[in-house]
């Protein structure tokens, strides 16, 4: 499996008080590996969103992108960003080759049109720059919950995912865009992706206009969120491949 791969709990127990357990889990394996990164400024955060997961990677990131301008406000709040553009990346007015890493967690699973964020994605690096992005796998939909591939198609319509690639297929696109695959790491084993599914899932029952896991988990004491917090960061959520995710670093050629 390679080297363990752990967040701290003071981190988890943010990610757990701003995102619920599901996501906070998720997101806590993300800021997890995307710790394990070199980041040469400039920094550009592709798909910033609300800027969190970022925020706890690096304590200052020159530009985040995203085109809704609500998560651009939100991102703005944290005060991490040096320059916030509510724009899609191929209309960002940006000089060519003057960025020195872009990095993206679970975005770009989620675009249509992928080539086109490549392409200009690599025309803003420097010579060399990287791009390091998070994304789920092709392993994602046979481990959720229920083992099933109408389960597996609703789930990912719900997530919107489009991209669930192996890598060759990443390394193929890439490479049309005048990139790399440098290095590769997965993250979040079977038994953990079965997890968070399973714990999205009960977080999505209602009661009327309200979801009744979130009713239950604003009421959790401090004391026993951060014993949840502690427990979290015992987890190893590295993973032998293909994991549930999986880090990818592309240098520009």
């Amino acid at each position: 499996m390679g080297t363990a791969l752990h967040l701290g709990a003071a981190d988890f127990q943010t990610l757990l008080q701003r995102l619920g357990p599901s996501l906070g889990l998720w997101r806590g394996a993300e800021v997890a590996v995307l710790r394990t990164q070199r980041y040469v400024p400039p920094v550009l955060d592709l798909g910033c969103g609300d800027g969190i997961v970022a925020s706890l990677v690096l304590p200052r990131i020159d530009i985040g992108v995203d085109p809704s301008p609500e998560a651009v406000a939100r991102a703005a709040r944290l005060g991490c960003y040096g320059r916030l553009e509510p724009v899609a990346i191929e209309h960002l007015a940006l000089a060519p080759e003057s960025v020195g890493t872009i990095m993206s967690n679970s975005v770009l699973e989620h675009i249509a049109d992928l080539p086109l964020v490549l392409r200009a994605a690599a025309r803003l690096l420097r010579p060399r720059g990287r791009l390091i992005f998070t994304s789920p796998t092709e392993a994602f939909s046979a481990w959720l919950a229920l083992p099933s591939s109408r389960y597996a198609a609703w789930r990912n319509a719900h997530y919107e995912h489009r991209n669930l690639w192996p890598v060759p297929q990443w390394a193929h696109h890439l490479r049309q865009a005048g990139l790399q695959i440098v290095s590769v790491r997965p993250y979040l084993r079977r038994g953990l992706v079965t997890t968070w599914d399973a714990l999205e899932l009960a977080q999505r029952v209602r009661i009327g206009h309200r979801r009744l896991f979130s009713l239950v988990w604003r009421r959790v004491p401090p004391p026993q969120l951060a014993r949840i917090a502690r427990r979290l960061a015992r987890l190893d959520l590295s993973a032998p491949p293909p994991g549930g995710g999986r880090l990818i670093v592309a240098e520009k050629i």
